[in-house]
């Protein structure tokens, strides 16, 4: 089994290596790590390019010359790797040494496995806890979490947009790509609440009860947590997709998932205008 990691670069020269080496320092060793650097104006490059000349049968470095921003940038990195087991690397956290080894076990133990994401514990700029996690930022409460072992409850959810999935704790079976990658979503969706919605259509969304790596807060740190608001960043626009387009995709992809897509009825002449003018 190969396992492979997507790691996304941009102006990370302060947290990168950091990252590099947990991820390189598992107990259970990776095959590969492919880098897609973000046309950074830093030494990012220059780091990641001193770690390849030193790892070269384990790093692969991608110069973007052009800015994919976010998204996009996960999509080519997804689509470059060669694993059987891919997970999502952001440039800023930090990977606990087991959490590799924890995945695969699961993988190895659970049927039509094709994506699992985890909880995280909160750092700061300079890697001391804050007394937080990312289950409690995004509110994935007991409640939530309960709900959620039904995927047909965390499909309708995904749909919504009413995202609880971290991209940094994601680990995904690789023949989820084949519907997954390109990414075809509207704006204010994420990467990781696209991979989510296509693994709970298959019938193989998990998430593990375990904080497995120390998520960083920083002001510098392109999505994420916000460390002055505590509030989830929502993407810039990146897509002319319409909500509608989104759910007819979604209708032919997966039709045996077609009652799950919210329905939404067209507003009388009447409610309109009681809409805009507060008549009646």
């Amino acid at each position: 089994m190969i396992i492979s990691v997507a790691l996304c670069t941009y102006n990370g020269e302060k947290y990168i290596k950091e990252q590099l080496d947990s991820i390189i320092n598992q107990t259970y060793q990776v095959d590969e790590i492919i880098v897609c650097d973000d046309s950074s104006t830093d030494k990012t490059l220059q780091i990641l390019k001193e770690y390849a000349f030193q790892y070269p049968n384990l790093i692969s470095v991608f110069d973007n010359k052009t800015n994919l921003r976010t998204i996009k940038n996960f999509e080519k990195a997804i689509s470059l790797t060669n694993g059987d087991l891919i997970f999502l690397a952001d440039q800023d956290d930090i990977w606990k040494t087991s959490k590799v080894e924890i995945i695969v076990d699961y993988y190895k133990n659970t049927k039509n496995f094709k994506l699992v994401f985890t909880n995280g514990d909160l750092i700061d700029d300079k890697g001391n806890l804050i007394n937080s996690t990312l289950w409690d930022e995004w509110g994935f409460s007991k409640e939530r979490r309960k709900l959620w072992l039904d995927n047909d409850e965390a499909y309708k959810d995904l749909v919504l947009n009413k995202n609880k999935i971290t991209g940094a704790t994601v680990c995904i079976n690789k023949s989820i790509k084949s519907n997954a990658i390109p990414i075809f979503t509207p704006d204010g969706y994420w990467h990781d609440a696209w991979l989510g919605l296509h693994a709970a259509a298959q019938g193989g969304l998990y998430f593990i009860e375990q904080s497995l790596i120390l998520y960083r807060i920083h002001e510098s740190q392109q999505i994420g947590i916000s460390k002055k608001t505590k509030e989830i960043d929502i993407p810039k626009k990146t897509s002319s997709v319409s909500k509608n387009e989104f759910y007819s995709y979604l209708n032919r992809l997966y039709p045996n998932k077609s009652n799950l897509l919210p329905i939404f009825k067209k507003k009388s002449f009447i409610e309109f205008l009681k809409s805009k003018f507060s008549i009646l």
